[in-house]
């Protein structure tokens, strides 16, 4: 009896302890998997993260400069040709009041750098940070170039040494020049000026406060009248001034718009574009679009709105004259051009 009860507690005992080691293993376990499964959540974030900056790094658009400028090359040939060779530098050697490229918000003048040096253009920039085009070609523009010309470009710096000169410097102070200013940014119109040159059926109409701002600068404004392209890619606030001042001096010109600004151009409205609806024809959903009327007929749009996102600002611009193309361009980022070959505007006979 004692040995039976004595038995029975042996048991009872070694019961207790396989339970407790179960426990304890199944607690492990579960700690091991939580860790695994912690790590493996913080390697799949490692890997989006990671993902998400490989997708970033570099920049995609970081050639976007390289490409425009092949596409402006190609698409305007008789202003690229007229920029080229100047007559006149070479009588007065002054590059002040040559034909040239005007490169409007140029930033650091990567595009301006790019046209001189690669291309033998003639370039003014306006912008009010002051830009350093010897730098900003071997920092942006350099590195990008074909190997046969980086080592001409070598070759050249190597002979110039000797005489103390340097060939893209020389370059680039006989075909650049710098407005250290604002370009005009009001795309409002002048209730108080009006040109009866100037407008659709020919009786004139107000003239852009852009337009009024520019003639009050005579330096900025000759540049304007001697150039035979404006530029402005990703302009900001001067980007519909760009295609005010063109379109009244007839200049080409081609803008790539970035930021809207609704807050600040309060003026700028566009028609609001008709939903598409279901009509029940038959006990058949058949879907039809109603047109608009930007494109497909001359009555007055039903509403307008104001500009606040990029699509209704490209539109905007757009409107502004039916000549107008709106293009997208062969790079990636805010990539929608609207440009003008400078010939036929609304208005004219």
């Amino acid at each position: 009896m004692i040995a039976k009860k004595k038995k029975e507690e042996e048991d009872t005992t070694q019961a207790n302890n396989t339970a407790t080691n179960t426990m304890t293993m199944t607690t492990e376990n579960m700690d091991t998997n939580n860790k695994e499964e912690e790590e493996e959540e913080e390697t799949c974030a490692y890997d989006r993260t990671t993902t998400t900056t490989r997708k970033r790094h570099g920049a995609r658009n970081q050639h976007r400069r390289k490409f425009f400028v092949k596409w402006i090359i190609e698409k305007f040939p008789d202003a690229v040709r007229q920029a080229k060779d100047d007559a006149s530098i070479k009588k007065n050697n002054n590059n002040r009041h040559c034909r040239h490229i005007l490169d409007i918000a140029g930033g650091k003048g990567e595009l301006s750098a790019r046209l001189i040096i690669c291309h033998s253009l003639f370039v003014q920039m306006v912008d009010p940070r002051p830009a350093n085009l010897y730098d900003c070609f071997y920092k942006n523009v350099y590195r990008s170039l074909p190997k046969k010309w980086q080592e001409k470009i070598n070759r050249q710096d190597q002979s110039t040494m000797q005489k103390s000169t340097d060939k893209i410097q020389t370059t680039l102070d006989a075909r650049f020049h710098q407005f250290v200013e604002s370009f005009p940014c009001d795309g409002g119109i002048d209730e108080e000026e009006e040109d009866k040159n100037y407008g659709s059926g020919g009786g004139g109409c107000k003239i852009p406060s852009a337009v009024v701002q520019l003639q009050q600068d005579a330096e900025l404004m000759q540049a304007v009248k001697n150039c035979t392209l404006m530029i402005g890619m990703h302009a900001d606030g001067a980007t519909e001034a760009i295609v005010d001042i063109a379109l009244y001096y007839r200049k080409s010109f081609v803008v790539v718009p970035c930021c809207v600004f609704p807050n600040l151009f309060r003026h700028r409205m566009v028609p609001r574009l008709r939903r598409r609806k279901k009509v029940n024809h038959n006990n058949d959903d058949i879907d039809l679009e109603e047109e608009d009327h930007q494109t497909t007929t001359s009555e007055p749009p039903e509403e307008m709105i104001p500009v606040r996102t990029h699509e209704q600002f490209c539109q905007y611009l757009a409107m502004k004259d039916s000549h107008f193309v709106m293009e997208t361009l062969p790079f990636e980022g805010r990539n929608v051009g609207i440009w003008w070959d400078g010939m036929k505007r609304d208005g004219d006979g």
